[in-house]
């Protein structure tokens, strides 16, 4: 999930050429209700959303019984890299 629509529709050709289906948002809270209906395997995830961050989104994901065990890719464009993190 991200905000910025040249990356998602680049993300989103590429991992559809492969045969995956994706589902997009365009702000934090799209997203986590598109992750509770489709629970997904995997997940690109913005830094930087409108509405709820990426940590916010990612928090909520990691508190849910049902959902804790998604994949998470997080994404920013931030020039400078100031934290990093694999979540699993």
């Amino acid at each position: 999930m991200d905000d910025e629509p040249h990356l998602v529709r680049s993300l989103s050709f590429i991992l559809s050429k492969e045969g995956y289906e994706v589902v997009s948002a365009v702000n934090g809270e799209e997203a986590l209700q598109k992750i509770r209906e489709s629970k997904p395997d995997l997940m690109f995830l913005d830094v930087m959303m409108p509405k709820k961050n990426g940590y916010e989104v990612c928090q909520e994901i990691r508190s849910s019984p049902e959902l804790k065990d998604i994949y998470i890719i997080m994404l920013t464009a931030r020039g400078q890299v100031n934290q990093a993190f694999i979540s699993s």
